[in-house]
């Protein structure tokens, strides 16, 4: 069975689109060379040459870094996996320290379902009497050492020391593996020289601090997204992906060959692919989602992490920088070195954030050229950058997002740079799971920035005024002052920005809630017995601990429920406290959000949860978002029809029917997860034929309607089909439609 569309990241363009891209990029960068040229030789200021010659030499890396980028995306490798061989012995790897046991167990109970035989160890590092409970309770292997000497290489390496198997797959504790995982990886080891192959890491939790969902417009972003997306596939074309510690097939005599996992940096995974490519070994990037795990939820995870990865980049670029490695192809060489001195970008930044800074408080200018040679040399070049890198990502970029992490990043990235020099081991610190606060450090430098930033304009305003500053402004305006001032501007939006995200980001739940639609009916328990009226409801998120729903029906906070649950892997009943509740009014009456706490439920309904919100909800969820966007299509549909695609989520439960010549068949109850003047967007569990006459209505609101389905899509997970469907409303008279139309743009109270 081949998966959905949607669950391939890599981006699919015509080669029209492709060659037109490369065309265009090889255009900007040509340009680029021009503009870096002429910044050298005839713009320099050197009456100022420290700030001038900083400020080209960062404009310089950014040249060097938009040649690696070309080099890297310039054509994208796109695999179909050879059929699955049997006969395999294959060992699951799940390594863990101090990981939330819910979140362990979630990945346990993942990786027992895998459909290829296999044998699943936890590799508790964190050497816990409880985790070992939970793996004999689950009837997988567990494994623990003496020690934890080199940390996650010497968790993996003492692993390959006590089991057999011919492959290993590698999953980190929190990513919870597809059932056919090894179904879609292992035949790509047919190729006998074939070292590891490497899936995308994508995540469950998109409320994290590097998720950027618009449910509306449906695109989600991630910040991990273009790496997954265009640069492995681009490394892949040159025998260059290298394996991400999780997510990944390793064949065991590899790495025999080279002792193991390197334990000369806290990157072990880069480093050891960067070993096995300098013996001869290949390597294969399969762009398919085939395990989700956790996204940092805060800003103070998400800086951990980059941190590790930046200083252990640094670490490889001092021990063995990949341009001296013997074994490696050049291509392979500057594959890793664009790879390793990506870190270098926090320093360019910082430069780029105080150059505006250092103008405004001294006067000082780092270009000695007139405006106007200056002004038709730099639109160009910017627009051109921009444009270049917004087609080359082929939508999967969104420039104005990038920004906002590069602004985050950058002072992580800075301190990156201490890896370079550190002569004593590194500590390798593990990302945090789980609730935690945000440490005002962790947005202190943006703040610092912002603060900085203001300061130094308010204060040029009045140095300026009172002629205590040479502006070269002539006692005008000048176009130093204003392209400075536009320039401050930007960077303070980005500061504060990063400010307000990193202070929001903080986790209060211990366990994530997956995002989650289902109608149900639910039920009021008085005495132990569910009593009165079921009335419909939407769940909006679950886990085994419990859920949010939405209802046009009001339960009390306190009040005890019984909530079917249709799920993939088969029908329970939760039962549990409403733990709080808020309303809404909104254009089709109000609407009350619920929050529910499961009590008294077994085990085996836990893991029933787990397994349908990993396998099912998911998969399920990413394919109601787009993965790219084509930039040139959907950038001509918003200038030719800007009311395209205006609808407004509604997430309730429907009562549905079709008509038919034998008359109305009810289909019971579905989701209608949006609407517009149009039609309407239901989520069935049975497919409806197009052309088909459909009838909707949601209880306790103004939304009903009559129309024709224009068209029906599975949506394909592991588990189990539902179906899209959309249905064209029925035509109103004129009067009728104007009269709606007005209801819809009138504000709700």
């Amino acid at each position: 069975m081949r998966p959905a569309l949607s669950a391939y990241t890599i981006p699919r363009l015509p080669r029209s689109q492709e060659l037109a891209i490369r065309g265009i990029a090889l255009g900007a960068y040509g340009y680029g060379v021009y503009w870096i040229i002429w910044r050298w030789h005839s713009s320099l200021n050197w009456e100022h040459p420290a700030f001038s010659l900083v400020l080209v030499l960062a404009e310089t890396f950014g040249l060097i870094s938009m040649a690696f980028f070309i080099f890297t995306a310039w054509r994208l490798e796109h695999r179909e996996p050879p059929p699955c061989p049997d006969g395999l012995s294959v060992d699951v790897f799940i390594t863990c320290y101090d990981e939330p046991l819910q979140l362990l167990r979630r990945t346990a109970i993942g990786a027992r379902a895998i459909r290829y035989p296999h044998t699943t160890y936890i590799l508790d590092d964190g050497k816990r009497d409880e985790v070992k409970a939970m793996a004999d309770g689950l009837g997988i292997g567990y494994i623990r050492r003496e020690g934890n000497a080199h940390a996650k290489a010497g968790n993996l390496n003492h692993a390959f020391s006590v089991t057999s198997g011919e492959f290993v797959l590698q999953l980190d504790a929190d990513h919870v593996p597809l059932p056919n995982i090894l179904d879609r990886l292992l035949g790509y080891f047919n190729e006998p020289r074939l070292a590891f192959v490497q899936s995308p890491q994508d995540f469950y939790n998109t409320d994290s601090f590097t998720h950027v969902e618009n449910d509306e417009g449906r695109q989600m972003w991630e910040e991990n997204r273009l790496f997954f997306s265009l640069i492995q596939p681009g490394k892949d074309r040159m025998n260059a992906a290298f394996f991400c510690g999780s997510c990944g097939v390793l064949r065991r005599t590899a790495f025999e060959e080279i002792g193991g996992f390197s334990v000369q940096t806290i990157t072990e995974d880069m480093e050891t692919s960067m070993l096995l490519h300098a013996r001869g070994w290949k390597s294969c990037y399969h762009g398919e989602t085939l395990a989700y795990g956790l996204a940092p939820a805060s800003a103070a995870q998400y800086h951990v992490q980059r941190l590790r990865w930046g200083q252990g980049s640094m670490q490889i670029l001092r021990k063995m920088n990949p341009l001296f490695v013997p074994g490696l192809s050049w291509k392979q060489k500057i594959s890793y070195f664009s790879s390793v001195i990506v870190y270098l970008d926090g320093a360019q930044r910082l430069v780029f954030y105080l150059a505006p800074v250092v103008f405004f408080l001294f006067g000082i200018l780092p270009v000695k050229v007139d405006n106007h040679a200056l002004l038709i040399r730099l639109v160009p070049y910017m627009f051109l950058t921009v444009g270049s890198f917004e087609l080359l990502s082929r939508g999967t970029g969104y420039i104005l997002i990038s920004e906002r992490f590069n602004m985050t990043r950058f002072w992580t990235y800075v301190l990156a740079l201490s890896g370079y020099f550190a002569k004593k081991p590194l500590k390798f610190n593990v990302t945090p799971k789980g609730a935690g606060d945000v440490p005002f450090k962790t947005y202190a430098p943006q703040l610092y920035l912002a603060i900085i930033s203001f300061s130094a304009f308010v204060w040029a305003l009045v140095a300026r005024h009172l002629g205590w500053i040479d502006y070269h402004d002539g006692g005008g305006m000048s176009t130093a002052f204003l392209v400075n001032g536009a320039w401050l501007v930007w960077n303070l939006y980005f500061a504060l920005y990063v400010v307000r995200h990193s202070i929001q980001s903080r986790q209060l739940r211990g366990d994530h809630r997956f995002a989650q639609r289902l109608p149900t009916r639910i039920q009021v328990v008085m005495n132990g017995e569910a009593t009165g009226d079921a009335l419909p409801a939407t769940t909006e998120n679950i886990n085994s601990s419990g859920l949010s729903f939405r209802s046009t029906s009001s339960f009390d906070e306190g009040a005890l429920l019984d909530i079917p649950l249709q799920l993939a892997t088969g029908d329970v009943v939760a039962r549990g406290h409403v733990t709080h509740r808020a309303s809404k009014e909104t254009p089709y009456g109000m609407v009350y959000s619920h929050g529910v706490v499961f009590h008294d439920m077994s085990l085996d309904m836990r893991d029933a949860i787990e397994l349908h919100s990993a396998h099912h909800a998911i998969p399920l969820s990413r394919q109601a978002f787009r993965q790219s966007v084509d930039v040139v299509a959907n950038t001509m549909q918003r200038l030719t029809n800007p009311r395209a695609g205006k609808r407004r989520v509604v997430a309730l439960p429907a009562l549905v029917s079709t008509s038919t010549d034998a008359g109305d068949v009810e289909l019971g109850i579905g989701l209608l997860e949006e609407e517009s003047r149009g039609g309407v967007r239901l989520i069935l569990e049975h497919p409806v034929d197009p052309g088909t006459a459909i009838r909707w209505d949601v209880p306790g609101t103004n939304i009903s309607g009559r129309g024709t389905a224009v068209f029906s899509r599975a949506l394909e997970s592991q588990l189990r089909l539902s179906f899209v469907v959309g249905v064209q409303r029925m035509q109103e008279p004129r009067s009728s439609i104007w009269r709606r139309a007005k209801a819809e743009d009138r504000p709700s109270r």
